[in-house]
């Protein structure tokens, strides 16, 4: 029987800058690419959020007043229903989320000046104020079953986010905290994790469970690095040692089965599980060091990832070995995660990436992306590599920003890399379980605390600073000895590939700074000297006061699929941004080939750039010549199988002698037409 503290580690470095922490100390410019997507966020878009929260019931639930809405798929005793999960239940998150996202912008030079910062602040403290007299006289805080279903409380991890819903809550009263200096909403989340950890845990008379969707894991390692409590540590690790674990006292079950078989086998929430013992959707089908192939809900399979990079130890390497068997096997070229819709989740299938319905599949849900992300992050607060650092960028680039519309009130849940059918690729309002919006927010937010980390080694007087993206931005970093170190990054990411870079430090201070070497940059070039390149990173040789350039090129480059995924395609990208191609500018061929069904274009082909406005942004958009465009005629073959006999090729094709128009994945969706897009062409290579 494994004991939580038979796998403690000592690895956690409490003290390293987590993005939600050193986001204040970076300030983006408001003129660069991603300064108007933060202003877009901050002006806009968390005031969408706000107006929707609001729409729903959701904004005053903590008032914990009854609302028609809760008799929609009420429960009792926490059992769940073949019909589906309240519309409610995870309402705790959604305030939380829009907390935090709004404290990262509020705290921040840009956010501060949004026009609604008045308007959000005050809607926050009383939302605050709300949620200090919702909290129960034992530290108990959750809106659904407080209201609606108070026999259930801490019956269902498995499905019923009580849980998760406390690890929002909590990331939003840090970010409260780190904004404001008030301890009034953390002080309730640190009382409502006491209940937690008297509650669950390894010990007799404590309940044996854990998060059904992991969340809470990270946010305690959040407040532990604010609380330095070794009791939040302990509880961080039990949460991740535990999960998947048989023990006796629960009949040699994992503690979903046990919990399940005391509700008397409610049923199997549909699509989740075969049976009850199927716990692979909750990655709870084995203890975490035992795991080696990704499994599972990919929004949960990666928020517990993040958690796991962040203890550090043996815990690390299990995120970070997991990590590989998504990005070298089950990763969309976006950077998109989940392949299966039924559980929003990893095939099991390796290269099994299709890129619609009509295909197989396809989900590539925004928050997994994020939660992508933020593993990447976590895995290079331990050791620089290139490969975590490329993924991070790809999935910010692609399958993060394009989780929203560029008018600030549209999102998506899913991302499909091709319409079929009666599908769109138009981006919705809200939604019923509408994670993805305010975690595209917070993500936005913390945008400074992804682009760089520093160390300081207060002993040798050294500032150890690593870039992780290209970034248009300042930092400040403040010294043990109460001097300051400031670098400023001014960037044409990511439409040019040049950006100089000019750091200070007091005199007697030294740097041991690393930036990227991109690996999609055929020509690199730092007008300082330079170590060879390791690992990814290239170390600049710089003096206390410096300033270099660093300029690469952004080459249009098709990448090829997987032979083994069954598919022989091409995907057009350009430095980090993955292209697509959508009917409002290529009518013609969507109308006579519907989602450019059967199209197709050559290895050689060769696009011409020209700059487009989407919104307010500024993107690059390629395009073909008219020559180098293919339609397969097979694909007008209904019968399933034909004759061949090496006469001929065996794929016919007719050039369309029309030009295809590609735009940035983020972009997509923005400006009409009918909605069908597609991501990955057929390759053409045998057309004449």
């Amino acid at each position: 029987m494994r004991q939580y503290a038979h796998t403690q580690t000592h690895a956690m470095h409490v003290d390293r800058p987590l993005p939600q922490n050193t986001y204040q100390e970076s300030v983006i410019d408001p003129e660069s690419f991603f300064g108007k997507l933060r202003a877009i966020y901050s002006n806009k878009v968390i005031k969408t959020q706000l107006e929707q929260l609001r729409k729903s019931g959701a904004l005053r639930a903590f008032d914990l007043k009854w609302q028609p809405v809760y008799e929609v798929r009420r429960l009792h005793g926490a059992m769940a229903s073949m019909d589906g999960l309240p519309p409610t239940f995870a309402w705790d998150s959604d305030i939380g989320k829009w907390i935090e996202s709004t404290c990262y912008f509020l705290n921040s030079p840009d956010g501060a000046k949004s026009v609604h910062a008045r308007e959000l602040r005050s809607e926050m403290d009383k939302v605050i104020g709300l949620i200090e007299k919702a909290q129960q006289p034992d530290g108990y805080l959750n809106i659904y079953f407080t209201v609606v279903d108070p026999a259930g409380k801490f019956k269902n991890l498995r499905d019923l986010h009580e849980l998760y819903n406390c690890g929002h809550l909590l990331e939003g009263a840090i970010a409260h905290y780190e904004y404001t200096g008030s301890r009034q909403f953390l002080d309730v989340m640190i009382r409502y994790i006491a209940l937690l950890i008297k509650t669950f845990g390894p010990h007799p008379g404590q309940l044996h469970g854990y998060p059904g969707h992991p969340e809470l894991e990270f946010a305690v390692l959040r407040l532990y690095a604010i609380t330095h409590d070794h009791r939040h540590l302990a509880f961080a690790q039990y949460l991740l040692s535990e999960r998947g674990v048989k023990r006796a006292d629960q009949g040699d079950e994992s503690y979903f089965v046990w919990e399940a078989k005391e509700r008397r086998h409610d049923p199997i929430y549909p699509g989740h599980s075969n049976d009850l013992d199927d716990l692979d959707y909750y990655s709870a089908h084995l203890p975490l060091h035992a795991q080696n192939d990704i499994l599972g809900h990919s929004v949960r399979t990666f928020y517990l990832l993040a958690a796991a990079a962040d203890l550090g130890g043996a815990f690390k390497d299990d995120a970070r070995r997991l990590w590989d068997d998504c990005v070298d096997y089950k990763m969309y070229v976006t950077g998109g995660v989940g392949t299966e819709p039924s559980i929003e989740g990893f095939s099991k299938i390796k290269h099994w990436l299709p890129q619609s319905t009509a295909e197989g599949g396809c989900y590539a849900e925004t928050c997994a992306a994020i939660a992508c992300m933020m593993t990447s992050e976590r895995l290079l607060s331990h050791r620089l590599d290139g490969k975590v650092r490329g993924v991070l960028e790809r999935c910010l680039y692609n399958a993060v920003l394009g989780g929203g519309s560029l008018n600030g009130q549209q999102f998506s849940y899913a991302n499909k890399h091709a319409t079929s059918g009666d599908q769109t690729a138009f981006r919705s309002d809200w939604f019923q379980t509408c994670c993805c919006p305010p975690n595209l927010s917070r993500t936005l937010g913390l945008l400074g605390g992804y682009t760089w980390t520093a160390k300081i080694d207060a002993l040798d007087r050294t500032i150890d600073l690593a870039i992780h993206l290209f970034v248009s931005a300042k930092r400040t970093i403040k010294l043990p000895d109460g001097g300051y170190a400031t670098i400023r990054m001014q960037s044409g990411m990511p439409w040019v590939g040049s950006t100089d870079i000019q750091i200070q430090a007091p005199e007697g201070w030294s740097w041991n700074l690393r930036v990227p070497k991109p690996e999609y940059a055929a020509k690199y070039k730092v007008s300082s000297s330079t170590s060879p390149a390791e690992s990814g990173y290239v170390s600049v040789d710089v003096s206390h006061v410096s300033a270099f350039t660093i300029n690469f090129d952004l080459p249009v480059r098709l990448l090829a699929s997987h032979p083994a995924s069954g598919q022989d395609t091409l995907t057009v990208s350009r430095g980090p941004i993955i292209y697509t191609a959508e009917s409002v500018d290529n009518e013609a061929i969507d109308k006579a080939h519907k989602h450019f069904e059967g199209v197709g274009i050559k290895s050689s082909t060769e696009f011409a750039e020209s700059k487009l406005d989407v919104e307010g942004i500024h993107v690059i958009s390629l395009s073909t010549n008219s020559s180098s465009v293919y339609t397969l005629d097979e694909m007008t073959n209904a019968l399933a199988y034909r004759v061949v006999d090496g006469k001929s090729p065996t794929r016919h094709w007719t050039r369309l002698d029309q030009k295809l128009v590609f735009v940035p994945w983020f972009a997509r969706a923005n400006r009409g037409g009918s909605g069908h897009l597609r991501t990955s062409f057929l390759r053409a290579d045998e057309a004449k």
